[in-house]
C-alpha cells in the first residue's frame, strides 16, 4: 500500500496535464486490482453519451480509447443508479447488458468522478472477463484516482476559461482598436471610396478574415471593386444585395443593419467555400455603406468561421459599417453645403432671366482687366449695348415675350464673345461688352468691327414660343480704355454710355431722313 501511495503522490505532483496524471494511474490502479481494463470515462450531456479518454488493457478483455456509447446502455450508468461499485458476476446482475455480454466481463468495477457540486464528470473504472477478487483498499485506492482526476479537470477547466476569458479580452481590445482606427480614418477622410478602401485594408491587416473586398456601388446599383478588379467579389456582393432587396431598401429608411448575410440555401455560398478552401461553417457578410441618398459602397468580408451567430464579431463589423456610412453622409451634406454656396454666389453675381454676369460681377471684372492691363501697359474695349424697341415689344406682346427675347438676345451675345471677352446684363435692356485688343490693332477700326459684329449678330429673326420677331437689332457704343487713363470702370462704363447714345441718336436721323426721302 505505501509502495502505490508513493507512485500516485509521484504521478499527482509531476502531472502537468491530465493525461499525464491518468496513465500513472491506470498502472498503478491494474497492479492493485489485476483487472484486464482499466480506463478512464467522460460523460458527454451534449448528446448523452460515455466516451473512453485514457485505457490501459493487459488481458484478455480490450477496451478502446475513444469508443463512445449512449450513456442508458452503460455499466456505469447501471451501477451509480444502484450505487454499486464492485460487481464479480456481471452476467447474472446485468443479463440483459448487450456490451457485457459481446465483452464477455465477469468482473466489473466502477468509480465516479464528480465535480465539487456534485456533477458528473465521468467514471473510473476496471473491468475482467474472469472473476477477480477486488480489494476493499483498492477501491478505496479508485475513490482517491477519481477525486484527484476531478480535482485536476476542474483546474484544467478554470485555466482554460482564464485562457479564454484573457482571449476574449485581447480580442475585444483588437475590436475596440479596429473600431478607433476606423473612426480616426473617417474623422481624416475627404473622399468616401478612398475610406473605404483604407478601412478594408485595416480590417485585412488585423487577420480576422480570410479576405477583405472594398467595393463601389454604381448607380445602377450594381458593385465594383475599388482597386484590383475582382468580378468574383463583384458578383457575390450583387447577389447578396439581389437575394436581400428589402434589408437593402432598409438601410436608407430606418435603423436596419448595415450587414447582409447568404440565405442558407443560395448555392454560391457552398461554391465559394469550395473555390476559397473555406471550412463548411465557413461565411460571407455584406458591409453596406449608405448615404441618405443610397447605397454608396460596401466590403465583402469572407470568413472561416460563422460570423452570422457571432454577436461580438456582428456588432463590430456593424460599427464599421455605420462609422463609414456618417462618413458618407457628412460628406454629402459638405457637398450640398458647396453647392448651396455656389449657387449662392452664383445668384449674387449673375442674372436670373439670362443667367449672364450681372452689374456687380461686370464691375468686379472690369476692375481686374483694367488693373491688369495698366500693369502690362495694354487696353481694354467697353461696349455698351441698348435694346432698341425693346418697349415696344413688352407693349405689344407682354413682358412674358420680353424676357424670352431677353433670354435668346443673350444668347446670340455669349455666342459672339471670343476667348476672354465678357458679356454682361447691366439692367432692363441694357448689356455690356468687354474685350481685349488685337495685338498691334488699329483701336478704330476695332471698335468699328465690334460694333458691326454684335449688332449684326444679334438682329435678325427671333423664334419665340408664342410669337416669330423680326428685330433691327441694337444701338452700341464702343469706347476704349488705354493705360494712363483713370481706372475706374463706372467712369469707363459712363464714357460707353455716351458713346451708345450717340450711336442711338445717329440710328434715328438715318431713319428719319430714310423716311423723309420716301
Amino acid at each position: 500500500m505505501e509502495t502505490s501511495l508513493s507512485q500516485l503522490a509521484h504521478s499527482v505532483s509531476s502531472a502537468v496535464s491530465l493525461e499525464g496524471l491518468v496513465r500513472p494511474m491506470l498502472d498503478l490502479i491494474q497492479q492493485a486490482t489485476e483487472l484486464d481494463s482499466v480506463y478512464l470515462t467522460m460523460y458527454r450531456p451534449e448528446d448523452d453519451s460515455q466516451e473512453i479518454i485514457y485505457a490501459r488493457n493487459t488481458g484478455a478483455l480490450t477496451l478502446t480509447e475513444g469508443l463512445r456509447v449512449p450513456w442508458q446502455d452503460t455499466l456505469c450508468r447501471r451501477a451509480l443508479s444502484e450505487n454499486r461499485l464492485l460487481t464479480q458476476d456481471v452476467p447474472n446482475t446485468w443479463g440483459d447488458s448487450q456490451a457485457a455480454r459481446k465483452l464477455g466481463i465477469q468482473t466489473y468495477v466502477t468509480v465516479p468522478v464528480r465535480r465539487l457540486d456534485d456533477g458528473l464528470l465521468g467514471t473510473l473504472c476496471g473491468a475482467s472477463a474472469r472473476r477477480v477478487e477486488v480489494a476493499e483498499t483498492s477501491l478505496a485506492t479508485l475513490r482517491l484516482c477519481a477525486d484527484l482526476i476531478a480535482h485536476q479537470i476542474t483546474r484544467e477547466e478554470h485555466a482554460l476559461s482564464v485562457r479564454h476569458q484573457a482571449l476574449e479580452a485581447e480580442q475585444q481590445m483588437q475590436r475596440m482598436g479596429l473600431i478607433s482606427e476606423v473612426s480616426r480614418l473617417c474623422l481624416s477622410a475627404s473622399r468616401l471610396h478612398d475610406a473605404v478602401a483604407a478601412v478594408a485594408a485595416r480590417l485585412e491587416h488585423s487577420h480576422l478574415w480570410e479576405r477583405v473586398i472594398p467595393l463601389y456601388l454604381r448607380d445602377d446599383g450594381h458593385a465594383r471593386t475599388l482597386g484590383e478588379k475582382d468580378p468574383e467579389a463583384t458578383r457575390l456582393a450583387d447577389a447578396l444585395m439581389e437575394a436581400n432587396p428589402e434589408h437593402l431598401e432598409g438601410m436608407l429608411h430606418s435603423d436596419h443593419e448595415h450587414l447582409i448575410f447568404p440565405p442558407e440555401d443560395m448555392q454560391w455560398v457552398r461554391e465559394q467555400r469550395r473555390r476559397e478552401a473555406l471550412p463548411e461553417d465557413g461565411d460571407a457578410a455584406l458591409l453596406v455603406i449608405t448615404s441618405d441618398e443610397k447605397a454608396e459602397a460596401a466590403i465583402l468580408i469572407l470568413s472561416a468561421h460563422d460570423l452570422n451567430r457571432s454577436p461580438d464579431e456582428r456588432q463590430l463589423l456593424n460599427s464599421v459599417a455605420n462609422a463609414l456610412s456618417l462618413l458618407a453622409n457628412r460628406l454629402l451634406d459638405h457637398a450640398r453645403l458647396e453647392a448651396a454656396n455656389l449657387e449662392l454666389k452664383h445668384n449674387a453675381l449673375h442674372d436670373t432671366l439670362t443667367g449672364l454676369p450681372n452689374r456687380r460681377y461686370l464691375i468686379q471684372e472690369h476692375e481686374r482687366l483694367l488693373a491688369q492691363a495698366q500693369r502690362v501697359d495694354g487696353a481694354v474695349h467697353v461696349a455698351f449695348i441698348d435694346l432698341d424697341g425693346f418697349k415696344r415689344i413688352n407693349d405689344t406682346h407682354g413682358h412674358e415675350v420680353g424676357d424670352e427675347f431677353l433670354r435668346q438676345f443673350a444668347v446670340q451675345l455669349r455666342n459672339l464673345s471670343r476667348m476672354g471677352d465678357m458679356v454682361a446684363r447691366y439692367g432692363g435692356d441694357e448689356f455690356v461688352f468687354v474685350g481685349k485688343p488685337g495685338a498691334g490693332g488699329d483701336p478704330a477700326h476695332e471698335r468699328s468691327v465690334i460694333s458691326e459684329r454684335l449688332r449684326a449678330g444679334t438682329r435678325g429673326t427671333y423664334e419665340l414660343e408664342s410669337t416669330t420677331l423680326e428685330y433691327g437689332g441694337p444701338s452700341v457704343g464702343v469706347v476704349t480704355w488705354r493705360a494712363g487713363d483713370v481706372a475706374d470702370a463706372d467712369v469707363v462704363l459712363a464714357r460707353a454710355d455716351e458713346a451708345m447714345y450717340a450711336d442711338k441718336q445717329a440710328r434715328r436721323s438715318a431713319q428719319h431722313t430714310r423716311h423723309t426721302g420716301d
